[in-house]
């Protein structure tokens, strides 16, 4: 058991901690939760301790992946990707990116949250698509009165432009998608899974609860973590040699992608609340990231991601 422990040590630390980056990543995290803290009146200790214990709970996270993990020649084979086809796709993805980060201005627009004629309204037919989504989820929420207008169109809009898009995309650059979505290396996840689903039990369980968390796994979670976990990092991972870096890489994307959201939205144009939100995501992310990477499914941390969401709604 010790030797097992220190075997396990030994590979997180080389994975993570024998590169500075890593420990620069955290290392700011804990300073930007500080800041932002501060702004709020709260205490130096106070101000710290956040930041502190958001590095301590999720490196520990991360830890107890490694501990439980089994990395076989089998799973990784299928989890890697050839360099030169994930540089194609890293570039790829890069570009689609942008087209998604539109499509969310696009939507504030249409909401009218930011001025101007929706940025998208330029493209051949993606109005009438809106138009159409629209219709169809107003009437799907006419039939279930629980289930809002808004959640079946980002699940129909999001599933379209995360998942399939890009699958059809990826998949004619050459990528694989076996075991994406397989049980069979799924352990590691478990103490992680677990936790959650405590979290989400407490309190009980209601039809509103249960559609939370519906709506969470097939929208943002299964679009999510299929577009930035099992495409842009599984990219970065195929091309960087640190695992760091990888993350980082492989992160940015959906920590910015909900930056129009948050800053626009829910914090009112405040740049140092909006910042200090996003650095939660990217250590969530990184956490998320780095379970794909040890158990090559995407479904453990698809729930994982869509329990951690629904205790929100």
């Amino acid at each position: 058991m010790i030797s097992y422990l220190k075997q396990k040590s030994k590979i997180f630390y080389n994975e993570l901690f024998s590169n500075l980056l890593f420990t620069v990543i955290l290392a700011a995290y804990i300073l930007l939760k500080a800041i932002s803290n501060l702004a709020y009146g709260a205490s130096y200790f106070t101000a710290f301790r956040s930041g502190i214990m958001g590095v301590v709970m999720y490196v520990a996270g991360m830890y107890t992946i490694n501990l439980t993990s089994n990395n076989t020649d089998e799973n990784m084979q299928a989890f890697n990707i050839d360099e030169g086809v994930a540089k194609k796709g890293l570039v790829t993805s890069a570009v689609y990116f942008l087209f998604l980060f539109s499509t969310i201005i696009d939507n504030l627009q249409r909401k009218d949250i930011l001025s101007g004629t929706p940025i998208l309204s330029f493209l051949p037919g993606y109005s009438h698509l809106i138009s159409i989504i629209e219709r169809l989820s107003q009437s799907i929420s006419d039939i279930a009165s629980f289930v809002l207008p808004e959640q079946i169109r980002n699940i129909i809009l999001g599933n379209l432009i995360y998942v399939l898009i890009p699958f059809i995309i990826f998949k004619l650059l050459g990528y694989q998608f076996k075991n994406l979505f397989s049980l069979r290396y799924t352990k590691a996840s478990w103490p992680i899974l677990f936790i959650y689903l405590i979290l989400f039990f407490t309190g009980g369980i209601t039809i509103k609860k249960v559609w939370g968390f519906v709506y969470s796994l097939l929208y943002p979670a299964l679009c999510e973590e299929f577009f930035h976990r099992g495409i842009i990092f599984r990219s970065a991972d195929s091309i960087f040699k640190k695992l760091p870096v990888a993350l980082l890489a492989g992160t940015v994307a959906f920590g910015l992608m909900h930056f129009p959201d948050y800053f626009f939205r829910i914090y009112n144009g405040n740049l140092l609340f909006t910042f200090s939100n996003i650095a939660d995501l990217l250590l969530f992310g990184f956490l998320l990231a780095y379970g794909y990477r040890k158990t090559t499914t995407l479904l453990p941390w698809i729930l994982v991601h869509a329990l951690s969401d629904a205790l929100y709604l």
